[in-house]
């Protein structure tokens, strides 16, 4: 099930969703196929499941509230990191333990180099995997259209409209119990129709850094609704589960999951 609005209907919105899933019968034929680099890459999935049973770890998204706490708190925490995350390293002096990216346009053709180079254990969108031929060290997951929630890294997962939703669904496969977010602002500075193609200037603000897109680069304007109702059946999951999703982002305008004081989680700054 796909969330839009009716005003954010086109017509060109509508061919794009059509190309896709003609083009999706190819990448869905590979991935099931027991083909020698399919196989390796499910095998290199199975190898992350419950590997942190009942233990903790933190979602760290791209907001600029990640600049109003301390994240070298986190060094000693398990994190899963999104996107351009990496970008944060010089600053807090670490990266997280994986980093996740599905969007392909904005994110791993944009930025394929950078992608390619990240130190750390990554998990990219099958689609993307050309982009990456020569590196043996990536883990490829694959997204469906539906956006159901999908417990098993290994088949194709769940889709939304962020990238923050795969990275729920990894926490749960890897056995995680208790689960926080952090840094996700879920309120861009910007007005247009969701899912609509933006051209950076290099002056926007939505995130950690200044100048995460460069002028003339691509990024996209969020679909808040479909998020929130995907991260609505991800709580609902965890719950079912006996788990948690909490949120600590600071200020964050989401409001699907129980709000938590960052701080609060670290007995060092509690004492």
């Amino acid at each position: 099930m796909s969330i839009i609005k009716l005003k954010d209907l086109s017509f060109k919105r509508a061919i794009e969703a059509i190309g896709r899933r003609i083009v999706s019968i190819y990448h869905l034929g590979l991935w099931i196929l027991p083909t020698q680099f399919s196989k390796e890459n499910k095998i290199k999935l199975r190898r992350l499941k419950d590997i942190h049973k009942g233990k903790r770890c933190f979602i760290i998204a791209n907001g600029p509230s990640l600049n109003k706490i301390d994240l070298t708190l986190l060094k000693d925490e398990i994190t899963i990191g999104m996107n351009r995350i990496y970008l944060i390293e010089e600053k807090i002096g670490y990266l997280p333990n994986y980093l996740v990216v599905s969007d392909i346009p904005i994110q791993l053709k944009q930025f394929s180099e950078e992608y390619g180079q990240v130190k750390t254990i990554k998990l990219y969108n099958w689609w993307a995997r050309h982009l990456f031929a020569n590196d043996t060290d990536i883990n490829f997951f694959y997204q469906h259209f539906t956006c159901d929630f999908q417990p098993d890294f290994t088949k194709t997962v769940g889709n939304s409209k962020s990238v923050t939703y795969v990275c729920m669904q990894l926490a749960f496969y890897m056995g995680f119990d208790e689960v926080y977010l952090i840094g996700k602002d879920h309120s861009y500075q910007i007005d247009g129709k969701a899912g609509l193609n933006v051209k950076a200037d290099g002056s926007e603000a939505n995130h950690f850094i200044s100048g995460y897109y460069k002028p003339g680069q691509k990024w996209k304007i969020p679909n808040y609704l479909e998020e929130e109702y995907t991260y609505a059946i991800a709580r609902k999951a965890f719950e079912k589960a006996g788990r948690m999703i909490k949120d600590a982002t600071v200020d964050g305008k989401l409001e699907i999951f129980e709000k938590v004081d960052f701080n609060s989680l670290f007995e060092t700054v509690n004492k």
